[in-house]
């Protein structure tokens, strides 16, 4: 059921997936892939993904995918399958996903959710030299094995009629996605223990969307103009200083509403955003052939350290192995 990872049926190993393998996982699980720098020639030779992959059917339904992969070979994805509920946590590095015209960036920590269907495709984008650990869920439509509280989630997720957001997920549901994850557990342990923490994640997820639901609704068209105008300034210009005071008396509000409304709109704060937008446009200057100093300070960042220090959690190593890739 993931957009974003591969499924290998057998226990998770290490191993070198190909373009070849990602045909027939394609084919499988109702993915479209694109390798936008290979030629037909060299295609189903060439390298993709190195990690692990493991994938499980939980007693309640849920169909869980965990990945924890290096990227090797750009790729993209598009969905092919239905779903009512489609949850991607992503643990390491940056997903970026576009659903309906709308891009969303979803970061370590957070989480997105959507509706799937062949009337509402979910494209993915995949840069090479990530590391990327992903956890991503969903439920296959019309589930005989369903269980009443999952048919209950649903229900009520359908009932908000705007199923796609992108959440932080608490540290301590985090936590238990690590403490799940141990190998060392048997089968059945790890099974009842993601049961746990994937109910905990979808029961938090489900009271923020009915917070940002009602807060969407108090909110004028005016004010989500103005949010979104702030939110362009930043991606426009992330290597400019801003302070929160500046931003707000821009948006017309006070401080502690931009930073409460801009949260509830966009699923993160004003400075999270803003630090994204820097580092993606540092990235952008080291695969230009930039070094790491003037990358840093043509994004905005004063001083390397800090730099490279938010781009290894951000995108999994540090900026000049991207450098040194090109």
């Amino acid at each position: 059921m993931s957009n974003t990872t591969l499924h290998d049926p057998a226990t998770a190993t290490k191993k070198t997936f190909f373009v070849a393998d990602f045909k027939v996982f394609g084919e499988r699980y109702g993915i479209d892939y694109r390798f936008p720098l290979l030629t037909d020639a060299c295609a189903t030779t060439s390298p993709v993904l190195h990690g692990d992959v493991e994938e499980m059917t939980l007693p309640s339904g849920i169909s869980l995918t965990h990945s924890d992969v290096r990227v090797l070979q750009p790729y993209e994805t598009t969905s092919r399958h239905s779903s009512p509920l489609y949850v991607l946590v992503v643990l390491e590095g940056c997903v970026t996903l576009t659903l309906s015209g709308e891009v969303y960036s979803v970061r370590p920590g957070m989480a997105f959710s959507a509706r799937l269907s062949e009337q509402q495709a979910m494209s993915a984008r995949h840069d090479a030299d990530i590391a990327l650990r992903t956890l991503s869920f969903g439920v296959y439509p019309n589930d005989t094995r369903r269980e009443s509280l999952l048919a209950s989630l649903l229900e009520q997720w359908e009932s908000l009629k705007a199923p796609t957001f992108v959440w932080q997920v608490p540290d301590f549901v985090l936590a238990g996605i690590q403490h799940a994850r141990q190998r060392e557990r048997s089968s059945l342990s790890r099974q009842l223990l993601l049961e746990g923490v994937m109910y905990q994640l979808l029961g938090h997820g489900l009271h923020l969307r009915e917070q940002q639901g009602a807060a969407l609704g108090r909110a004028s068209g005016s004010e989500q103009a103005r949010l979104e105008q702030i939110r362009h300034l930043l991606e426009q210009a992330p290597e400019q200083e801003y302070t929160l005071g500046q931003l707000a008396a821009q948006a017309a509000m006070s401080p502690s509403s931009l930073r409460s409304k801009f949260r509830q709109t966009y699923g993160c704060t004003v400075f999270d955003y803003l630090r994204d937008c820097r580092l993606g446009l540092a990235r952008r200057y080291l695969l230009e052939g930039h070094s790491v100093q003037q990358a840093a300070w043509m994004s905005g960042y004063q001083h390397a350290t800090n730099f490279a220090t938010a781009f290894r959690r951000r995108y999994g190593v540090c900026p000049g192995a991207v450098r040194s890739g090109r």
